[in-house]
């Protein structure tokens, strides 16, 4: 069953692009595919400290209102949202992968799997529950939280999801410049 708990820390995350183009960036420098994809699933966390406005992100969009929904429409609706997410990554590594010949060596796409690939295994673990992952998910949120928790402060969704659009300009105007 789908709590407006267990909603909320499914929608945790940094968008998806910006773990990839992050990722891209440490692959460029680190051209061992082994080593960039371990500091870019490392790099993942750290991005995710960064207060991005969605601590209460699951107890406002999951209010009384969305109670009334069954569990099936509740996951469609969480769905729709990673959804774009990924549409939004797919097109920056379609966009990355035609136009820098740098973005096509191991080290770039190992580090934009080992960016993502947190997220994902998150993802795994809301549908299937799987033990081995329990930890994992524990993990990965409280060191999501850890800078917001320890300020007992984040951003408005709003101005956390600006920051993210920001970040990502950011990073592709260094990708351009790669």
């Amino acid at each position: 069953m789908l709590d407006s708990t267990v909603c909320g820390k499914i929608l945790t995350t940094m968008f998806l692009t910006v773990h990839a183009a992050t990722s891209a960036l440490i692959g460029k420098k680190i051209i061992n595919p082994f080593f960039s994809f371990i500091v870019a699933f490392i790099f993942h966390f750290i991005i995710d400290m960064i207060p991005h406005g969605d601590r209460d992100y699951g107890k406002r969009v999951f209010d009384s209102r969305f109670q009334r929904f069954r569990d099936e429409e509740k996951f469609k609706r969480m769905s729709a949202y990673l959804l774009i997410d990924c549409i939004a990554m797919v097109y920056f590594l379609l966009y990355l992968f035609k136009n820098f010949h740098w973005a096509k060596d191991d080290g770039v796409e190992w580090a934009i799997v080992g960016g993502i690939l947190p997220d994902f295994l998150i993802g795994f673990f809301m549908v299937t529950k799987s033990k081995w992952l329990r930890k994992f998910f524990s993990f990965h949120h409280k060191v999501h939280y850890l800078l917001v928790n320890k300020m007992n402060w984040d951003w408005p969704l709003l101005v956390g999801i600006f920051m993210q659009i920001v970040l990502m300009t950011i990073l592709s105007l260094l990708i351009y410049a790669a």
